[in-house]
């Protein structure tokens, strides 16, 4: 087989092809566990504010139809951490994480990130709300905010969202 030839060509090129996705699958084999570490490394400091000290676990294949949850993370022992991600007042939309303990109750609501309207809808990411956030259980929906009812929703349709997926889940 001539060097010029187009039949040459296509050989060779299939051969390096070959040759090139075998090296990509080797190289992924061994980062894909690198990347998944690396993901939950990227949420890591919100988990730690909810469950200090646990050992996070991601959570694949869920089926959230509301599409509002956009990560879960098992927090071995302690229970389960819900991301969330709304839309309030704010096109934009926020993200915050819930989280409920093995037995139900909540064990923790932190926001990821916000930029709804001061004094009305940052309410719902404020202590009082927290506090009420914290008091309820997976049985319970979230509390609505007079003044802040779009963004309060918001939170709690995430919650709910969330609550689905866990008593789902604790069957």
């Amino acid at each position: 087989m001539k060097k010029d030839s187009i039949l040459y060509k296509v050989v060779l090129l299939g051969i390096l092809c070959s040759i090139c996705g075998v090296l990509m699958s080797a190289v992924n084999s061994v980062t894909a566990p690198v990347i998944a570490e690396a993901a939950i490394a990227k949420e890591k400091d919100n988990l730690e504010k909810i469950y200090p000290g646990a050992t996070f676990t991601e959570v694949t294949g869920y089926d959230d139809p509301t599409g509002l949850v956009t990560g879960v993370y098992d927090a071995e022992g302690e229970g389960t951490v819900y991301k969330i991600h709304a839309v309030g007042y704010n096109s934009s939309g926020f993200d915050f994480m819930v989280a409920f303990n093995t037995d139900g109750s909540v064990g923790g609501y932190v926001v990821i990130s916000e930029s709804e309207t001061s004094g009305f809808g940052k309410r719902c990411f404020e202590d009082d709300y927290t506090n009420q956030i914290m008091g309820i259980t997976s049985k319970d929906d979230a509390p609505l905010l007079s003044g802040a009812t779009l963004t309060s929703t918001a939170v709690k349709n995430g919650i709910s969202a969330a609550e689905a997926l866990f008593n789902a889940s604790n069957n």
